[in-house]
């Protein structure tokens, strides 16, 4: 007996729970139908309404209807004449008429934002990669798109897109799976043994034996770490650092041996010691997937795939 009490209170529970949410989602006024009442009042029909707006007369029906309930009040009268608006109505429709063509207006103007070429592009990659490369293009792009205000980000961190940290990315490894972004392999990146440029030349055999510069162990994750630990040189390396620059300044001045990016070490006028790259590394393209849906981040990614499709070789390190 007691369990059937039990079941009977429950269920009282749930009828009146659920009545209730009908009856709060019954007088919940759908912003939506603003459109819709003043499209009514204009034509004075609903079959006229349901034409304009391609629906079936009895959706308008039901949505006037559920207007009213949220309102609590008569919104419209039918007479012979066709649906005419009532005092309470025409306050209503007055107040919505502003409201509506400010949303018109702010659908245009996202539309307008989202087709325009300009505004900021926040790009991220390895310092290098920016100093080094990518500013000698930007001048023939910024003629061609003079509204257009790109924001270079030194980092090898994995910025967020999700919370605009950056819109395009550019990694030097293949990034892992993310159903939200779209990345594409662009190219890849050749590193060659170098020194200075009256160094004499060596054998591979003879290379554990010199001075080596070499990145920080933080970058020992990196193939060129992992590269210099496989050639088991003789001493500790005479320089470390993150900072490219500096390694090739140093390699420069004649401090040691360094493995680097080709395209920078040549232009350097430092000395290829090896036959040509011994190390590569892919180079990735990533963005957000949404965001192709806006033209300057578009503009801006087509032409970094071009940039680098143009510059293959030379990113290789191969004549």
């Amino acid at each position: 007996m007691e369990h059937l009490i039990l079941q009977l209170v429950f269920a009282f529970l749930q009828q009146h729970y659920v009545r209730n949410i009908e009856l709060r989602a019954a007088n919940t006024f759908d912003w939506n139908d603003i459109r819709l009442l003043l499209v009514l009042q204009r034509e004075g029909s609903l079959r006229a309404t349901a034409r304009q707006l391609k629906v079936d007369v009895s959706t308008i029906s039901r949505r006037l209807s559920a207007a009213e309930a949220a309102l609590k009040t008569r919104l419209f009268i039918r007479t012979t004449s066709g649906y005419q608006a009532t005092a309470a109505g025409q306050t209503f429709l007055k107040s919505a008429q502003p409201i509506a063509e400010h949303i018109q207006q702010m659908l245009h103007s996202t539309q307008d934002s989202a087709r325009s070429i300009s505004g900021t592009v926040r790009i991220t990659s390895v310092d290098f990669i920016f100093s080094l490369w990518l500013v000698k293009h930007i001048t023939h792009f910024k003629q061609q798109h003079p509204q257009l205000t790109l924001e270079l980000l030194s980092n090898n961190r994995d910025l967020s897109f999700s919370q605009s940290e950056a819109d395009i990315a550019i990694r030097l490894a293949r990034p892992e799976r993310d159903a939200a972004l779209f990345m594409r392999k662009i190219g890849e990146l050749g590193w060659a043994v170098y020194g200075h440029a009256d160094h004499p030349p060596l054998s591979a055999a003879e290379w554990p034996k010199h001075a080596w510069l070499s990145y920080t162990d933080d970058l020992a994750h990196v193939p060129e770490m992992r590269w210099l630990e496989e050639l088991k040189i003789s001493q500790p390396a005479v320089l470390q650092s993150s900072h490219l620059e500096t390694l090739i300044h140093a390699c420069k001045h004649g401090v040691g041996l360094a493995l680097l990016p080709c395209m920078i070490a040549n232009e350097a006028g430092l000395k290829q010691l090896s036959n040509g790259p011994v190390v590569f590394r892919e180079i990735w393209l990533l963005s957000h997937r949404q965001t192709s849906q806006l033209a300057r981040f578009e503009t801006v990614y087509n032409w970094l795939v071009e940039e680098f499709a143009r510059s293959t070789q030379l990113l290789r390190g191969i004549n």
